[in-house]
């Protein structure tokens, strides 16, 4: 577990084998208008398992996020606001965004620093009267693999829904839809020194301790959420049962990448175990609530990495 001293963390992941009954967290779409297809992987052996999209996981951590970060006081920009997925870049043809610089944005906005944003360059246009513009970027700080079924440990059952018109005349719409439960395995990272970083150019845009730190832990209690509580596609109606959370969590403290490696392998934990270090710390779980009290640790008791490369000197010369 967690010394009770602040705990730099430079990296973090999440190393999981997650157990699902009953869900449709994700699917490929419709086969006509009466079935919903579940999201398939096939393999590097060739067997094929069932398969979670990473894109829904990260829509809804950045969902959740944006609730922790407006309860903490931390800024959201109009579009994150309103939970427009495009972010900043919903923004930049309004008049009063067209000189927006990262910087602003980072300051601006908790959401878009830590879920990113891509603001595409322009060239200028005199017949349409068309400003340049240049482009503004952010990688996620936030990533999430796909859920894979663990082959052999994934089933899934079609069901048959009925839908009534309102009249008899409409008759019935019938649905297939399929409930799948079983073991996956879900890797997450979270580059927590890239918090308030413009890390395209790799300068520090938020020199407050106290703001970045809020950030971290709202960032790190949507990530615990998000796992303790699943969501995705079709929960309205089929919100899974969650039995089962194993796995390992990684801290990196120093400058460096925290491993993974994937719950598809029997031996994960004892291999992330295996390359604990002073730099590399590993804490691994066996339920739910160990890893929600490691979870609680890292949320009250770790801070943001500050890149090695900042000079405050150096980041007021820049400022004049």
């Amino acid at each position: 577990m967690p010394q009770p001293s602040t705990l730099s963390m430079y990296e973090l992941t999440i190393n999981a084998r997650v157990s699902w009954q009953a869900h449709s967290l994700s699917t490929a779409g419709t086969n006509g208008s009466n079935k919903v297809m579940s999201r398939r992987q096939i393999l590097a052996d060739g067997s094929e398992a069932d398969a979670c999209s990473g894109s829904i996981a990260k829509h809804h951590h950045a969902e959740l996020l944006a609730e922790y970060l407006a309860a903490t006081g931390i800024p959201l920009c109009q579009a994150c606001r309103h939970r427009d997925g495009r972010r900043v870049a919903a923004l930049v043809e309004r008049p009063e965004y067209k000189n927006l610089s990262i910087e602003q944005i980072l300051q601006g906005c908790g959401l878009c620093d830590a879920h990113g944003f891509l603001v595409t360059a322009k060239n200028a246009n005199s017949h349409q009267g068309t400003e340049a513009r240049s482009k503004l970027t952010k990688h996620s700080l936030v990533e999430f693999s796909f859920a894979l079924g663990l082959p052999g440990r994934a089933q899934e059952t079609l069901h048959l829904f009925t839908r009534s018109g309102e009249s008899k005349d409409e008759g019935q719409m019938l649905m297939k839809i399929p409930a799948r439960s079983g073991d996956f395995a879900l890797l997450v990272r979270y580059t927590s020194v890239g918090i308030g970083v413009d890390t395209y150019r790799w300068q520090v845009a938020i020199i407050d301790e106290q703001q970045r730190r809020n950030r971290h832990r709202a960032i790190l209690s949507a990530l615990r959420d998000a796992l303790l509580s699943p969501d995705g596609a079709m929960t309205a109606t089929m919100l899974p049962h969650l039995t089962g959370l194993e796995g390992a969590i990684v801290v990196q403290s120093d400058v460096g990448r925290a491993p993974m490696y994937s719950a598809l392998k029997e031996d994960f934990v004892t291999r992330l175990v295996a390359m604990q270090s002073d730099t590399c710390l590993v804490y691994p779980f066996a339920t739910v609530d160990a890893f929600h009290a490691i979870m609680q640790d890292l949320i009250t008791s770790s801070d943001p990495y500050l890149p090695a490369s900042y000079r405050p000197e150096q980041q007021q010369e820049g400022d004049k």
